[in-house]
Order: C-alpha cells, then sequence, then structure tokens
C-alpha cells in the first residue's frame, strides 16, 4: 500500500482542518509529540507537533505530518480530485484559493466542463474536475 505523505512545517493542525472545511476531509488519527513516551526523542518538539495523521479526503487516504525536518520539494507533483457536480468543483476550488494561488482558472474544457489547478496556502498542488461522461 501507498500512502501519499504532505509534510507541514509546524502548520499540520492548521493544514487538517483547512481541510476539513476546504475538502470535508475525515480525520482518522492524530498522533501528537505530547503523546510519546518520555524518552522517545519527542521531548524537545512542540507539544502540537504533528507527527503523524491519517485523513480521507474524496475516498482517498492521506498522510499528514508536520515532519522532522523541511518539507520535501513538491514542484511536479498534484492531488487531482474528481467530483460528481460543477457546484462541487467550484465550492473546493474557491477555498482552496483564498491564501493560495490560482494556476488555471476554473473553466470548460474538451475533458471535462469545469476544471482548474491551485496550489494552496501551504504549497500543495490540486487539480479539480467534474467526471468526464
Amino acid at each position: 500500500m501507498i500512502i501519499p505523505t504532505i509534510h507541514f512545517n509546524g502548520n499540520c493542525d492548521k493544514a487538517i482542518a483547512f481541510y476539513k472545511d476546504a475538502l470535508a476531509a475525515e480525520v482518522k488519527e492524530i498522533n501528537y509529540a505530547k503523546d510519546a513516551p518520555p524518552g522517545s526523542g519527542m521531548d524537545e518538539l512542540p507539544p502540537n507537533f504533528v507527527m503523524y495523521s491519517e485523513v480521507i479526503i474524496c475516498g482517498t487516504k492521506l498522510s499528514l505530518t508536520d515532519g522532522a525536518e523541511a518539507p520535501p520539494k513538491i514542484g511536479n507533483f498534484s492531488f487531482m480530485i474528481i467530483y460528481d457536480t460543477e457546484k462541487e468543483v467550484t465550492a473546493a476550488f474557491e477555498k482552496l484559493a483564498e491564501g493560495g494561488e490560482v494556476e488555471e482558472p476554473l473553466s470548460t474544457t474538451f475533458w471535462s466542463t469545469l476544471y482548474g489547478s491551485v496550489v494552496d496556502r501551504f504549497g500543495v498542488n490540486w487539480q479539480l474536475m467534474v467526471k468526464a461522461e
């Protein structure tokens, strides 16, 4: 099994809350540094440092973490979400674009009635579209 992991440099709690709102993410698990056993090497981390979390976004399992080091660069990587309706695409796109950067505005394409791409406020690349008929 491969589980994509997104690294946030101390902002994981904020990212989880953002994705719960923007993408209706379902949080399955969050492990904080404060919950680690004494002497495990996590004592020096901030208490709300997310060591591991598991969320479900549109049926896909993702891991979100603050990570122990600087987040890796993800310039050639994006998540694609395929929705059933234009209303769902528009709502998610608008929320992801808040504080982010629209790379391709929502528009009609030959492969979808509504498609767009955006980099959210955390630097994560997203492509959103309506399911092709």
